[in-house]
């Protein structure tokens, strides 16, 4: 996925090479993969795959290392509920130690995972153990070489520099801190008769049909299709060759590259994986009536969303027939197909087929 986003990097102004992980032994087996790559390199920065980071984020640690040249950095993020990020000790802007992820909640400072370090690192990995969950952690070797009086300093990153991804819910809010950093672009086709208020990014190929209404932020990736007659509210990206047609009601949602909503539906506060196609009439519910949060199920336990306004979570592939109904909240896994006019309130497994 990263290699089909970004390629060699030379369209960015990029030069990207690749190291494979022959086998996930953890994060710390993941940055001894390239030890190889980085010989040579006084200093390097890891970055991990799954968190959202702003464009400031990593010119923040950039900016610091060149006012404390001797000391290593690791990027973090003060949260209201640190038990799903290992946290840290800090004295002064010094890391004294790292705490792997507990069940205490609680707010306090927490590794975002962003570091700038140097190849110090690389011995610290081998003597690393194999932890509790079966992996070499990078936070062990880390404490290692604090043990070892070698200096992390702190960089406190703000809300808009950084959000964690732990659940699949979690890339609305991320969704939402890039569309409001995006930039305008009118490189498709826009047809008389169509009304945008607020910012609007139209990539190449894409189209937008007459009547329909765009509340921006709105992103339509190349080759997009909207309309004839329908309406986009704010924070909603419509992926590369994926298609929302008449009469559909689409908000703050993301559709993958090739999903299509053809008519008569309503997507609000949900994802549509990459070459789903939802039926005629399907609608999510995103509310429930008491407006309390909605809770979703994770590895068999009830999880407090958070989000009083959430639809459903849709797998790649995913079929639904026409008059269909995902109540707030569920997760239709890849591949699964739901017959018309089901209803669904709990999550579909992996290639289910659901019939009513």
């Amino acid at each position: 996925m990263v290699k089909e986003a970004l390629g060699d990097g030379l369209s960015l102004g990029a030069d990207i090479s690749y190291v494979d992980q022959p086998s996930p032994k953890g994060t710390a087996n993941a940055v001894e993969a390239a030890k190889d790559v980085l010989d040579g390199e006084d200093r390097f920065l890891v970055v991990y795959g799954d968190n959202y980071y702003g464009p400031r984020a990593v010119s923040r640690l950039v900016e610091m290392s060149r006012r404390a040249s001797s000391d290593l950095l690791i990027g973090a993020a003060r949260v209201l509920d640190a038990s799903q990020f290992g946290r840290l000790t800090v004295k002064d802007g010094v890391v004294g130690g790292i705490r792997e992820k507990s069940a205490k909640k609680g707010a306090g400072e927490v590794i975002a995972g962003l570091y700038l370090m140097d190849q110090s690192i690389f011995p610290a990995i081998v003597k690393t153990k194999l932890s509790t969950r079966g992996e070499f952690e990078l936070t062990d070797s880390i404490q290692s070489l604090i043990d070892q009086d070698r200096r992390f300093r702190m960089v406190l990153l703000n809300d808009q520099e950084w959000l964690g991804i732990s659940y699949p819910w979690d890339l609305l809010g991320a969704n939402r801190l890039a569309l409001d950093l995006m930039e305008s672009a009118r490189d498709g086709m826009v047809e008389p008769g169509v009304h945008v208020h607020g910012m609007l990014h139209l990539s190449r190929g894409g189209v937008i049909r007459s009547g329909c209404y765009l509340e921006g932020p709105v992103f339509i990736g190349e080759g997009g299709v909207v309309g004839p007659n329908a309406y986009l509210r704010p924070y909603t990206v419509i992926g590369p060759g994926a298609k929302v047609g008449a009469y559909c009601d689409v908000k703050n949602s993301i559709l993958m590259e090739r999903a299509k909503v053809p008519h008569l539906s309503y997507v609000g506060d949900s994802i549509v994986g990459a070459g789903c196609s939802l039926g005629a009439g399907t609608i999510t519910a995103n509310l429930r009536f008491d407006d309390a949060s909605i809770v979703s199920m994770v590895k068999g336990r009830r999880v407090d969303t958070g989000r009083r306004k959430l639809g459903a979570i849709i797998g790649d592939n995913v079929r639904t027939g026409i008059n269909v109904s995902l109540l707030p909240g569920v997760k239709i896994g890849p591949g699964a197909w739901i017959g018309p006019g089901v209803t669904v309130g709990r999550d579909v497994v992996a290639g289910a087929r659901i019939k009513r």
